[in-house]
């Protein structure tokens, strides 16, 4: 049986292998490679063979960012901490993955309570501890 660790140094030292971790690592960062408006309407979908392919939102954003692809991939090779991994961007029309954005911090939001502020204030001061309530 072959050990683990002889099994990953074989596989961590293909270049392709490599790529594509970078790859992974860079394209996290997309909102800021593309700016926030950008990044709302479009998505990274995979990376294969040095060619990220890029799900948008409608055909006007996919246009707006096929202008924009020479820097786009500038961008990308840069993070890429100059590794030669990027060579392509396409777009295309496709659903955007739901956004994770939406997760709130801290406990979730609690309805308000009914009635009036004075209902409301003299029902909480008969349930404060030691108020002297009813």
């Amino acid at each position: 049986m072959k050990k683990v660790a002889n099994m990953l140094g074989a596989a961590l030292g293909r270049e392709e292998l490599n790529k594509i971790l970078r790859a992974r690592v860079v394209l996290k960062e997309w909102p800021e490679i593309v700016g926030p408006m950008l990044a709302e309407r479009s998505h990274p979908e995979r990376f294969d063979r040095g060619t990220v392919w890029v799900a948008v939102e409608g055909s006007a954003w996919a246009q707006e960012l096929r202008m924009m692809k020479e820097t786009i991939l500038k961008r990308l090779q840069e993070r890429a901490t100059g590794a030669a991994v990027f060579t392509d961007v396409r777009f295309g029309v496709r659903p955007l993955p739901p956004r994770e954005a939406e997760v709130q911090e801290g406990p979730p939001p609690v309805d308000p309570p009914e009635g009036s502020i004075r209902e409301i204030a003299e029902r909480r001061l008969r349930e404060w501890p030691d108020a002297g309530g009813d």
